[in-house]
């Protein structure tokens, strides 16, 4: 389902200014036309719910009134915008703009955009439900730390131009054989509050929502996201949630995005159904190093030990190992769980200290939880 909201952040509508009818930004669009010679009969009969109309409004140059009849009619007739190119009108009136907000039906003017490239985009968009940028390319800069909160500002209005200053986003796994474009539904939101933005990013679903005054209702954002998520249907179609702390400003939409990946990443890997960022305990810090060079090299040094010793042995040290600090270093719980004696668990656990050089003290277990942890970490995140 394409909505008004979603079409205006393609590039080609850059320069579209909305004048009037904000509380319709979340309309569907069904179709297009183009309006320009029709009488006012003609457009009663010709256009239809849901119709993007673009405009010169050239068979009414000369009479204003009979322009603001034919965009009234418009809106009678439940299209989902007008665009109107400002080549006769350059603004409307206070009391069409009235009408407009009173019906939700949005009116836009632009200037430079040609008309059959409006067309093209808008039937393009209906048929693959896909925009026609990169937004791979935008979140990649979001993400990146080089850019002034300036330049990611103007960046975070590329994807959504609407987008209200308190943010919080969530990212998750889509489930498979999901089928989230044609099964979710558009809430009932004002878009003068609440703006958000849908986003295939990385084989998952990356939902940005927010919301004019944070300051006010930061507890409560966290919420009307995770209810935007089950009235929507998009939550059916997810697995492992993750949430990111609200923010305020969109120069630190970079910073959410992030944490709902990170955020993401823990409940894939502890099946769990959402998580938030900040309860995320130590992946709040291994997550962000996984990537590093010395993290990695960490790693590698430790696991070819384990594992050389397993290649020639057959003694499984590494699966012994995951499940012991999965039980807490519970030794009878470990038995119990790979059906084993407690005795050869124990072997097992002091020849795994014996090939890391560690001893049984507690700084040692944190040595073979955060091995552990990376290690499951890199398993789910095959892109590190």
């Amino acid at each position: 389902m394409l909505t008004v909201m979603e079409l205006i952040s393609f590039p080609l509508f850059r320069d579209f200014r909305l004048v009037s009818g904000r509380g319709g930004l979340y309309n569907q669009v069904k179709g297009t036309g183009i309006l320009e010679w029709e009488s006012s009969s003609d457009v009663e009969r010709n256009f239809g719910e849901g119709e993007f109309v673009v405009t010169t409004l050239s068979m009414s140059r000369s009479d204003a009134s009979l322009a603001e009849t034919s965009i009234r009619t418009l809106i009678d007739k439940k299209v989902c915008a007008v665009a109107v190119k400002d080549v006769y009108y350059h603004e409307i009136s206070d009391e069409l703009k009235a009408y407009s907000d009173a019906r939700h039906v949005p009116v836009f003017f632009f200037s430079e955009t040609f008309f059959d490239d409006i067309i093209y985009t808008i039937k393009n968009a209906l048929l693959t439900y896909n925009s026609d940028f990169n937004r791979d390319e935008q979140i990649e800069f979001l993400l990146d730390g080089a850019y002034s909160p300036e330049q990611k500002k103007k960046k975070a209005r590329e994807i959504n131009p609407f987008f209200q200053s308190g943010v919080i986003c969530c990212f998750a796994a889509l489930k498979k054989h999901s089928s989230w474009q044609s099964d979710m539904k558009t809430p009932p939101l004002d878009p003068e509050e609440t703006v958000y933005s849908v986003i295939e990013y990385q084989q998952g679903l990356l939902v940005i929502f927010t919301q004019k005054d944070l300051a006010a209702d930061k507890g409560g954002l966290e919420e009307k996201l995770m209810n935007f998520l089950e009235k929507s249907g998009l939550k059916k179609s997810l697995a492992g949630i993750g949430l990111s702390a609200p923010v305020k400003g969109l120069e630190n939409l970079g910073t959410a995005i992030q944490e709902s990946l990170y955020a993401n990443s823990s409940c894939l890997i502890d099946q769990s159904e959402n998580l938030r960022f900040r309860d995320s305990g130590l992946d709040q810090i291994l997550l962000p190093m996984a990537d590093s060079l010395w993290t990695k090299q960490y790693y590698e040094n430790m696991l070819s030990r384990i594992t050389e010793y397993d290649a020639k042995r057959g003694a499984k040290l590494m699966e012994t190992l995951t499940e012991y600090v999965e039980n807490g270093g519970d030794m009878k719980s470990t038995a119990q769980k790979m059906f084993q004696h407690s005795n050869t668990i124990r072997y097992r656990i002091e020849k795994i200290r014996k090939l890391l050089g560690l001893g049984d003290d507690a700084g040692s277990f944190a040595q073979l939880y955060i091995f552990v942890r990376i290690h499951e970490i890199y398993r789910s995140r095959p892109d590190l």
